[in-house]
């Protein structure tokens, strides 16, 4: 029969009672996510939840992460900084103003998502962007991303009269057999801008320019956007307006036109 103080970790040797130490714990060093600040343990138990429980490998990837994300975030401030709407000198040309955002849409994805159309809606008065939002289809309060998704999917749809503003759409007669020319979304600049005109300032905060875009190797007219302007509270020019009038084959004025609220239907 086992003694009862055997049970209790208790030793008769030598007719004395000493303390088995119980067997050791094996501690390990661990890192605990706190919000305030990342605090060492020395036991797991000590540290609370242990979801919460990260490794050194995992704190360092986070941090390398922090920074990446910083950067980005720094990136795109700087970005914004050089695309309407702007005071900034470069943009008092309401021409400088509209080659900005036409570069821009041609690359919408540069240098981040849906960048180019980010640009396109906030360089917009509240008239224009009601006009963008509901073209759409989107209602009052519709989040700003979601605009900007949903101009994405509907002018980058393939056969879309506006998709030569995004890199598509150019008339198939002019290109290619095998389509090179066609469907390749920012590969390279297909069209030229052209400004026939100065620009016709009201001298009221409104203003109005006609660009054209020609084709880059045959310079054929595609089509001719005129720009109703106005200035922000702060000097910025925003767009108020744009006439739209297509001489591509498929779009020749009077045939297949479409007005610009339906440019997303």
């Amino acid at each position: 029969m086992v003694p009862v103080v055997a049970l209790l970790g208790l030793s008769t040797v030598a007719n004395t009672f000493c303390v088995i130490p119980p067997p050791q714990r094996h501690h390990r060093q661990c890192l605990f996510a706190s919000t305030e600040s990342d605090a060492v343990y020395d036991d797991a138990d000590d540290a609370g939840d242990a979801s919460k429980l990260i490794s050194i490998e995992d704190v360092l990837f986070l941090e390398r992460f922090k920074r990446r994300r910083n950067a980005v975030v720094t990136e795109l401030e700087s970005e914004r900084l050089k695309k309407p709407p702007s005071n900034a000198t470069h943009f008092e040309d309401p021409k400088n103003v509209v080659t900005s955002i036409l570069n821009g849409l041609l690359h919408p994805h540069t240098p981040a998502p849906l960048f180019g159309y980010e640009v396109l809606y906030q360089a917009s008065t509240q008239h224009w962007q009601n006009v963008l939002r509901r073209s759409v289809g989107a209602p009052n309060n519709t989040e700003v991303e979601l605009i900007y998704r949903a101009l994405s999917t509907s002018m980058e749809r393939k056969q879309n009269q506006f998709g030569i503003l995004v890199g598509l759409g150019t008339d198939v007669s002019l290109t290619s057999t095998d389509n090179s020319n066609t469907n390749n979304a920012y590969d390279e600049e297909y069209y030229t801008i052209e400004f026939p005109w100065d620009t016709l300032d009201y001298y009221d905060g409104t203003a109005w320019l006609e660009c054209r875009l020609r084709d880059k190797q045959s310079d054929s007219l595609l089509v001719v956007l005129g720009w109703s302007l106005e200035r922000s509270s702060d000097g910025a020019w925003l767009i108020d307006g744009i006439d739209w009038q297509d001489f591509r084959e498929r779009y020749r004025p009077g045939v297949g036109r479409e007005e610009w609220e339906r440019i997303c239907g």
